[in-house]
């Protein structure tokens, strides 16, 4: 009776180890042939810049994030959206993977996380949802940042500029070359010129396609893009010698 039972159990020992060494060679051809899955959104990213190329020659600084730059040419012909459409999604997509980094540990997105951003921060563009909007005025004042930080006192001079009220006469566009929309309020405020109520244009509204929607040299924003017909736009840099083709009048 003993014996007996020992068989019994040697057999069914014999046949667990069967059915798992049949089940792990299924899986392991079903892995094989399960294509690599991503989110289908990459197709419409460039890509990141590694961290060394991660900066502005004009600016001289490096960024403070590692923007997602989108590709114009291919979000035009899935969906049709205007170069003023793209640079706005390419912004408030930035701005909310940057929220999102900012209340975790983590500093990648996964897929599905990926595509919940991309699709809807696309369908709040495409609702007309505006990040960057500015009142129907006839000139704009655009202030380069980096421009005056590259002096010795350009802060200072930013400082004396708000207290004399000389961004008071026309509305005031204050530009980032290198910081993030949450990185340049920051530094406003830490600035003490919050109340100045600068409009503000950051580094991820940059692309490196011109309003015709092909590829140009370096990354830039056509700024008349953004505004109505007609505006009259002037960069205001510390002086002549210090310029930046990031702007683009």
């Amino acid at each position: 009776m003993h014996l007996m039972a020992l068989k019994q159990k040697s057999l069914s020992f014999l046949a667990l180890l069967t059915l798992i060494s049949c089940t792990t060679d299924s899986s392991r051809q079903s892995i094989k042939d399960t294509p690599y899955r991503t989110s289908g959104v990459e197709q419409f990213f460039l890509a990141e810049l590694p961290g060394w190329k991660n900066s502005s020659a004009f600016g001289k600084c490096f960024k403070s994030n590692s923007f997602q730059y989108l590709d114009f040419a291919k979000l035009n012909v899935t969906y049709q959206l205007s170069y003023r459409e793209m640079i706005e999604l390419q912004g408030q997509y930035n701005q909310k993977r940057e929220d999102y980094f900012r209340s975790t540990a983590y500093r990648f997105l996964k897929p599905v996380e990926e595509a919940a951003f991309f699709s809807n921060t696309l369908e709040q563009v495409r609702g007309g949802v505006k990040h960057f909007h500015i009142p129907d005025v006839r000139e704009v004042d655009v202030i380069w940042l980096e421009g005056f930080l590259q002096e010795e006192k350009g802060l200072q001079r930013l400082s004396q500029m708000a207290a004399a009220g000389l961004f008071d006469e026309r509305l005031t566009i204050l530009f980032s070359s290198c910081l993030s929309n949450q990185r340049l309020v920051q530094w406003v405020t830490e600035s003490g010129l919050e109340q100045v109520g600068f409009y503000l244009l950051s580094a991820e509204w940059l692309t490196p396609y011109g309003g015709d929607l092909t590829l140009k040299t370096g990354l830039h924003i056509e700024i008349k893009q953004l505004l109505n017909p007609g505006v009259k736009v002037k960069l205001v840099t510390p002086n002549e010698k210090i310029s930046t083709n990031e702007i683009v009048l």
